[in-house]
């Protein structure tokens, strides 16, 4: 039995297909990274997931149990959802909405109170636990959040973006607690920051347009789509004729004109003779050389070049993030 199993998930909105069948699995005990720049429909599926929409087509199941719009009080307890945005009452403090999250899960109260001053120390909410919820900034009301999904300890999370609102700090060790439930829980969260996927995920899928690009493991995806690349940089620019000499080697597979040089690029299979072969053909053209070094693609060059393949524009997802895809 998968944690999370999608079977032709389809959902449209006033004739907008926000979801054209996507279909995949997450395997139990996994840390899943589900991407896509805005718009893809990401936040739908999670919707549709925990029972806030009803889909227009195809179903999904959490824990082997089918989801219906209102999930089911049990399965709801084994779950802990984290939405981009969370929001509590305002009126309570952040030690209030924890203690309430403790009792709808029938935790009993001394248990609670151990957890509850564990997870205000662990997100740095200790001093403010006294606070009513009003007070926060949007980065502790995520951080509270995080603290209400871990407080009853549940089987699966679901997290739509969840580290978006927290410094480099903080999102680095959330990062580094999530990849720590890896075999005790199932962790399903989505992200647009590539570097927190790559550092943290063993599974992810890509999500375009409200269709399914791929998933994969991500071992499996770096291996499939990585390719030795090297880049070469030149004191005078890039030496005449020298772009087309390469691109007529048999091991290369692409050459580009990047700024102040090159980038070369071959099939894996061919890496040992462009090795060999490589810096004595740049050194002929005589030119001075400035850098001369191995590149290897990260999750981000790969998702980016996936998307350019399905036909994105780099401008759909906005600007101002890390990898502008919001």
């Amino acid at each position: 039995m998968k944690a999370v199993e999608i079977c032709d998930l389809q959902k449209s909105f006033r004739g907008h297909r926000a979801l054209q069948g996507i279909t995949l699995e997450v395997p139990r005990g996994a840390v899943y990274g589900f991407l896509g720049p805005n718009g893809a429909g990401k936040t739908t599926a999670i919707k549709i997931l925990m029972g806030l929409l009803k889909p227009s087509g195809g179903g999904a199941a959490l824990l082997g149990e089918r989801v219906h719009p209102g999930l089911s009080r049990g399965l709801k307890r084994k779950i802990g959802y984290l939405p981009e945005d969370p929001a509590f009452p305002e009126a309570l403090t952040g030690l209030e909405v924890l203690e309430f999250v403790g009792s709808v899960n029938g935790i009993p109260p001394g248990e609670a109170r151990a957890r509850i001053e564990r997870l205000l120390d662990r997100f740095d909410l200790s001093a403010a636990a006294g606070r009513r919820v009003a007070g926060y900034s949007r980065g502790m009301k995520q951080r509270l959040g995080l603290a209400s999904v871990l407080l009853p300890g549940p089987a699966l999370y679901i997290l739509d973006e969840p580290v978006s609102a927290l410094d480099p700090l903080g999102r680095l060790e959330i990062l580094e607690l999530l990849a720590s439930l890896r075999g005790e829980a199932t962790v399903f969260f989505s992200s647009h920051v590539l570097a927190d996927v790559e550092r943290v995920c063993d599974h992810v899928a890509v999500l375009h347009r409200g269709r399914l690009l791929l998933q994969s493991s991500l071992q499996q995806l770096l291996e499939r789509y990585r390719r030795p690349r090297y880049r070469i940089g030149f004191r005078s620019g890039v030496p005449e004729g020298l772009a087309g000499e390469l691109r007529r080697q048999p091991w290369v597979q692409q050459v580009e004109l990047i700024p102040g040089g090159l980038a070369v690029e071959a099939a894996p299979v061919d890496l040992a003779q462009m090795e060999a072969q490589l810096l004595p053909l740049v050194v002929e053209c005589g030119a001075a050389v400035t850098s001369y070094g191995r590149e290897q693609e990260d999750l981000e060059k790969i998702f980016l070049k996936l998307l350019r393949q399905a036909g994105y524009r780099e401008n759909e997802g906005g600007a101002g993030s890390e990898s502008a895809l919001h």
